[in-house]
């Protein structure tokens, strides 16, 4: 036992028991700033988490109890907070030369946070929040925080959605995290929609849903009493639509563009930097609806261009196997 021991001790000092020193293995730090963005990312996650249980506000209007989706709004601006970190913790790193292992094992766990379970529980929330029946008392709801032993039918199908979406978040993020490179070319696009742009999805959703009903929010167009309500009662069940496909899609084949690194990065032409501030101008104008049709149309990019090409026979070819050289024959 005291040769164990003995063998034990040298060895974490640096030598081996036949007495050759053993190269010591030199601790390597962390990259603090890319570091710091990337647990902002997970905080602003972990931000909307918290806005979302709060549930819907009370407000007076008109000497009227109206109620606010104020919260649910806040929830969905704090996963586009948590874009931006995550955009800007990869060009930090780029820009230190801090780019590491770790910083990408990080950047997946703070992206299942605020991409993943974030929007799944924001849309649970909601769902259940706007599934009040007109006869209960004020205050008393229907249907509880859906989940795998809600009682009724509804609520078991709406938490399975939000289980695909988490499901398919972490399948999205473990496959990016096999076949990602470091070298920039490789990151020009993307096999399935990136989770930022999926969690962008819903959160856009959310957010126009939510400035829609607001009782003092103006938007250009008049939308009636009655359109609100009818609005109120199918979007629970329009929103697990909206999670499903964002779900399915992120593990799907098709090819989407990193539009910083495609469209943004290195010197562009005269005329597109005037197309980007008019557009910046538009988002500037009423940013729930612009942002909304902006993010659907990325969205469904990928699948409209596979569906033309399908269309018109110009996909691509799958890759050739290499011709098998023949086996040699048996004595």
């Amino acid at each position: 036992m005291v040769r164990y021991r003995r063998q034990s001790q040298l060895s974490a000092q640096g030598a081996d028991p036949a007495g050759a020193i053993l190269p010591r293995k030199r601790r390597r730090g962390v990259a603090l700033l890319p570091s710091l963005f990337t647990l902002g990312n997970c905080l602003c996650g972990f931000a909307s988490i918290n806005y979302a249980a709060r549930g819907i506000a009370e407000v007076l209007v008109d000497g009227k109890q109206t109620a606010d989706f104020i919260n649910y709004a806040i929830a969905g601006y704090f996963i586009f907070a948590a874009m931006l970190f995550d955009m800007f913790d990869g060009f930090v790193a780029r820009l230190t030369h801090s780019s590491s292992d770790f910083g990408a094992e990080l950047d997946s766990l703070a992206d299942m946070v605020s991409f993943g379970l974030a929007p799944a529980f924001l849309s649970l929330r909601l769902i259940a929040d706007l599934l009040y029946s007109t006869n209960l008392p004020v205050g008393t709801k229907a249907l509880e925080i859906p989940g795998p032993l809600n009682p009724d039918a509804w609520g078991r199908l709406f938490w399975i959605v939000a289980a695909i979406y988490v499901s398919c978040t972490a399948l999205r993020l473990a496959r990016f995290n096999v076949i990602n490179k470091h070298e920039i070319s490789s990151h020009m696009n993307f096999r399935g929609m990136p989770s930022p742009g999926a969690a962008a999805v819903v959160a856009a959703t959310i957010i126009f849903f939510a400035a829609l009903c607001a009782p003092r929010h103006v938007i250009p167009f008049n939308v009636s009493d009655a359109v609100k309500d009818i609005l109120r009662s199918i979007f629970p069940y329009l929103l697990p639509i909206v999670l499903l496909i964002s779900g399915l899609l992120m593990v799907s084949r098709f090819a989407y563009s990193h539009l910083i690194n495609r469209f943004l990065r290195g010197r562009k032409k005269f005329r597109d930097v005037v197309f980007y501030l008019c557009l910046l101008m538009l988002i500037i104008l009423e940013p729930q609806i612009i942002v909304l049709v902006a993010i659907y149309l990325y969205a469904l990019s990928a699948p409209t261009i596979w569906l033309f090409r399908l269309a018109t026979g110009k996909l691509p070819s799958p890759p050739m196997a290499p011709a098998q050289p023949p086996s040699p024959p048996h004595p």
